[in-house]
């Protein structure tokens, strides 16, 4: 059974970055100061903008969001996201997530109990999404960083 999870998982990761490949193909000729996926260091610091829900779950609403990147100490190819949603003005922590990058697809992936989180660089842009274990495609994830 955890066979089959693994594996659904690894094909819904797979398929949302064969469909969003191109998005940011062209991240290798970034201007100077942009955020690329190396070592995790230019992915540090603070991203905002927007988690929007695309499927009709009760649990589910759009939200402003506040992620701040850092590398993971002793495990290289890792970083972790703090992620913030902006209620009222006020940052309210949702938690923190570690990420694998890949640094020839410029993805940084998360397989947590909620579902996969997959999610494209380009420059100082983010975008990505929140994939269910029944594949729906909960989230989709937008931001920016900030300079």
């Amino acid at each position: 059974m955890k066979i089959a999870i693994l594996w659904n998982s690894l094909i819904a990761v797979v398929l949302a970055a064969i469909s969003g490949s191109a998005v940011f193909a062209a991240g290798q000729n970034a201007p100077p100061g942009t955020a690329r996926i190396e070592d995790g260091s230019k992915l540090e610091g603070t991203w905002r903008g927007d988690s929007i829900c695309v499927a009709n779950r009760a649990v589910c609403s759009d939200e402003r969001v506040v992620y701040r990147v850092a590398k993971v100490s002793g495990r290289p190819g890792y970083v972790s996201i703090a992620a913030d949603r902006i209620v009222n003005g006020e940052a309210i922590t949702m938690g923190t997530l570690e990420f694998q990058h890949d640094r020839s697809m410029r993805t940084l992936v998360c397989t947590s109990s909620e579902g996969v989180w997959l999610l494209k660089v380009g420059g100082n842009k983010m975008e990505g999404t929140l994939t269910l274990p029944d594949k729906a495609v909960l989230r989709r994830v937008t931001l920016k960083k900030e300079e």
